[in-house]
């Protein structure tokens, strides 16, 4: 019984010999090699995707910077006297002592007028015809 749990053995490893041109052992190494390659490339793989994740929130912790020194700017604008005259003229009517206000109406779309009082004319005479006039006339 011994001799033929070994024949069966040897028999495997015959096959196998001839499918593969390798030794078990060697068989063995190349798993491990093709394995720890594995591996290897899988932890590159995520150390890129972390080193690019941690550039993005890099990204996003300078924008947040930028915006708390825009509010802090805007903090220290609110606090000053020239914003706070500002905000209560527009806002409430106020006026500084000797100050005299005028209210305006608005204007409405009816009564704005084009920048320019000459309204589309047509040229009557070519260019060069005009600066030969101007030049030599």
């Amino acid at each position: 019984m011994y001799n033929r749990g070994m024949d069966f053995f040897r028999k495997l490893k015959e096959k196998i010999e001839t499918i593969l041109p390798m030794t078990l052992g060697s068989l063995l190494l190349f798993g491990v090699i093709l394995y720890l390659l594995f591996v290897v490339g899988k932890t590159v793989f995520n150390n890129y995707h972390s080193n690019q994740e941690i550039l993005v929130q890099e990204m996003k912790l300078v924008e947040l910077e930028e915006e708390i020194r825009y509010l802090e700017n805007q903090i220290n604008y609110y606090q000053t006297y020239s914003f706070k005259e500002k905000e209560a003229r527009e806002k409430l009517g106020y006026k500084a002592p000797g100050e005299q206000v005028m209210a305006l109406p608005i204007d409405t779309i009816e009564e704005k007028s084009a920048d320019s009082a000459y309204r589309d004319q047509q040229v009557k005479e070519p260019n060069p015809r005009l600066w030969w006039k101007y030049f030599f006339q």
